[in-house]
């Protein structure tokens, strides 16, 4: 008989234990990020200031007689011109010209000269970047309770107390029967 008690005493502790679920997850990830540019330009100007200048000057010299009358001891007499066209001066009318001389003088200058510009751009860039993550998940995961455990257990309970009462009836009534003789004598003792 304590044999059978023992093995539904076991049975209910086996029936409400709770198993758990355990759940591991490990990841890990590695980036690395590595960008490198580079521009250089460099511009050389050269511009050439040569000066060149060029100058023409032209001399007229026109020599006339004296007027008619005035001084006629050695000299021819004046023919007056009439109409003689000399370029940038103009017209000349009833003159009376002993001579024409034109001189032209030219003269050509050059100056040398050269500039030079320089510029020089350089970009330079760099980036990197390096990314680690490590991720961890420990997850213990529960069964949800059985909400009619406690009636399960109850129940289980109650069987066995009353497995047990019939079995040890005779000396648990012969223990109730001496507790209920006590309780009367006290009454009857206040009575």
């Amino acid at each position: 008989m304590k044999k059978i008690v023992v093995f539904m005493l076991c049975l209910v502790l086996l029936s409400c234990a709770s198993t758990r679920k355990s759940v591991q997850t490990i990841s890990t990830n590695d980036s690395f990020i590595q960008s490198n540019e580079s521009q250089s330009a460099k511009v050389d100007k050269v511009i050439d200031t040569t000066k060149t200048e060029n100058g023409k000057i032209t001399i007229t010299e026109i020599e006339f007689y004296p007027p008619n009358g005035s001084d006629t001891v050695n000299h021819t007499p004046a023919i007056n011109v009439g109409g003689v066209d000399i370029p940038n001066i103009g017209n000349i009318d009833n003159a009376a010209i002993k001579s024409i001389k034109q001189t032209t003088i030219e003269s050509e200058s050059e100056t040398k000269g050269e500039s030079k510009e320089s510029s020089s751009t350089e970009i330079n860039k760099n980036e990197s970047a390096v990314a680690n993550t490590e991720k961890t998940v420990m997850i213990d995961e529960e069964p949800a309770p059985d909400p009619y455990k406690w009636r399960y257990i109850f129940y289980i309970l109650l069987v066995g107390v009353i497995a047990f009462l019939y079995l040890k009836r005779v000396p648990i009534l012969n223990w109730i029967k001496t507790i209920i003789s006590g309780i009367r004598k006290v009454f009857l003792f206040f009575l």
